[in-house]
C-alpha cells in the first residue's frame, strides 16, 4: 500500500465510507474525515483540570527558592521555569495530562553570551573594554536571540496525547519582529556619549523635563509594540503536530489594554506615593545623603507602590490572558474560548499578594496554584471533527 503512487502513506482510507483519516488527529481522540464537498463538522467541548496543590509546589521549589535567596535573586529564571514545569505537568485536558519533556537544546551558548555582555558592561564602568555604544548595540542585537531561545525551550517541552508543541519561527522572522527594539536601542547607542557628556558632573534639572518627556512618549509605544510582536510571534509560530496556532488579537486592543493599565497604576500607586512623599517630605528626606535612610526611603516607597499596584497588575494579567486566548484556534483541530472574569481574578490575586508579602513568600505557591487553576477553569477547548 505504501508503495502505490499517489497515496500518502501517512493517510489511512476508510473504504466503507471513502474518507481519509489522519493518524495525528486520531491520537487526539478525533476522527476528522472530509468529503469532496463541504464538510459538516462536530465539536467535542473539553475542559482543563489541575491535579497539583500549593503545598506540593512549595515542597517542589523549596531548595530552588533557598538558592535564589542566597544568590540575591539571580536564580529567579530557574525558579520560574521549574514552577512552570510543575504547573504544566499537573495540567490535564480532556482527562489526559500534558507532558513536559526536557529539551535537548543546550542553554550554554545563551548563558555564555549573557555573561560576556555583563562582563563588558562592568568593564566599561572601569574605563576598560569596548566603547559603550558598541556594548549597547551588542545588547540590543542579543536580546532577540535570548528571547527566542527561551520561547523555543518552553514550547518545545510540551506535548499532549503524542502531539508535540513546536516553536517554528525562523531567525529572520524573529529579528524582523524585533524592529521596535532596534528603533529604540540603536539611536540610544548613538546618543549615549552625548548624553553622558552633558550630564557629567551635573544632575538633571528642569531643562531636561521636555527632552525626557519626548523620549518617554516615543519609547512607550515602541516598548508596547515590542511586547506585542514577541507575544504574537510566540503564538503564531507555535504548531501542534504541524497545525498552526492562531490568535485574533490585534495591536489596537493590546495597546488600549496597556494604556488603561498604565493609567490605573499612575492613579492608584504612583500618585498616592508621590502625595505621601509631599505631605511627609520633611520626615522622608534624610539630612545626610549617605545615611541609611537615603536607601531605605526609596525602598519603602517602591514597596508601597508595588502593593498599591497589585489590583491593576492582576486586572492586566487577566485581561491579557483573555485577549490572547479567547477565539484562538489550532489549525482545524480545536477552537479555544476564554471566559476569565478579570474582576474575580483581581479579587483572588490582591489578597494573595499581600499574604505572600506578610508570610515572607511562604504562601506564594498557593497563590500561583490558585491563579493557574482559575485560568484553566476559564478555558473551553472545542475539539473539532466530523459528525459521528
Amino acid at each position: 500500500m505504501n508503495g502505490m503512487p499517489g497515496v500518502d502513506p501517512g493517510i489511512r482510507r476508510d473504504d466503507s465510507k471513502g474518507q481519509e483519516r489522519r493518524p495525528e488527529l486520531c491520537h487526539a481522540g478525533l476522527d476528522p474525515a472530509s468529503t469532496s464537498g463541504d464538510r459538516v463538522m462536530r465539536e467535542d467541548r473539553s475542559t482543563f483540570a489541575f491535579t497539583g496543590s500549593g503545598e506540593d509546589l512549595r515542597r517542589h521549589l523549596r531548595r530552588d527558592r533557598l538558592v535564589n535567596l542566597l544568590l540575591g535573586g539571580l536564580y529567579t529564571p530557574v525558579v520560574r521555569r521549574r514552577q512552570a514545569r510543575y504547573l504544566a505537568s499537573n495540567t490535564a485536558l480532556d482527562g489526559t495530562s500534558v507532558q513536559w519533556t526536557d529539551v535537548p537544546r543546550s542553554r550554554l551558548p545563551a548563558l555564555l553570551l549573557l555573561l560576556l555582555f555583563v562582563g563588558l558592561r562592568v568593564a566599561g564602568e572601569f574605563g576598560e573594554g569596548p566603547p559603550m555604544p558598541l556594548v549597547i548595540a551588542g545588547g540590543v542585537l542579543m536580546l532577540p536571540y535570548l528571547w527566542a531561545v527561551s520561547a523555543a525551550r518552553s514550547l518545545d517541552a510540551l506535548s499532549w496525547r503524542g502531539m508535540h508543541l513546536r516553536f517554528t519561527a525562523t531567525w529572520p522572522a524573529i529579528y524582523r519582529a524585533s524592529w521596535p527594539l532596534f528603533a529604540l536601542g540603536l539611536p540610544w547607542a548613538v546618543a549615549q556619549p552625548w548624553v553622558t557628556a552633558k550630564l557629567q558632573g551635573a544632575a538633571p534639572d528642569l531643562r531636561w523635563l521636555w527632552p525626557i518627556s519626548a523620549v518617554a512618549l516615543v519609547a512607550y509605544p515602541l516598548l508596547v509594540r515590542q511586547g506585542y510582536e514577541w507575544h504574537r510571534l510566540r503564538v503564531s509560530a507555535a504548531t501542534v503536530d504541524g497545525h498552526a496556532v492562531r490568535s485574533p488579537t490585534g495591536f489596537g486592543p493590546y495597546l488600549r489594554q496597556w494604556l488603561a493599565t498604565t493609567a490605573l497604576v499612575l492613579v492608584t500607586a504612583v500618585a498616592p506615593v508621590l502625595l505621601l512623599r509631599h505631605l511627609l517630605g520633611i520626615a522622608l528626606t534624610p539630612a545626610d545623603p549617605n545615611d541609611v535612610a537615603s536607601l531605605a526611603v526609596p525602598l519603602v516607597a517602591a514597596m508601597i507602590a508595588f502593593l498599591l499596584s497589585t489590583p491593576a497588575r492582576a486586572w492586566h494579567e487577566a485581561r491579557m490572558f483573555r485577549l490572547w486566548w479567547d477565539g484562538a484556534r489550532v489549525g482545524g483541530l480545536a477552537r479555544i474560548e476564554c471566559r476569565l472574569d478579570a474582576a474575580a481574578f483581581t479579587r483572588l490575586r490582591t489578597p494573595a499578594t499581600a499574604r505572600a508579602l506578610l508570610t515572607l513568600g511562604r504562601s506564594r505557591s498557593e497563590a500561583a496554584v490558585a491563579a493557574w487553576r482559575m485560568k484553566l477553569d476559564s478555558l473551553t477547548v472545542g475539539l473539532e471533527g466530523p459528525p459521528r
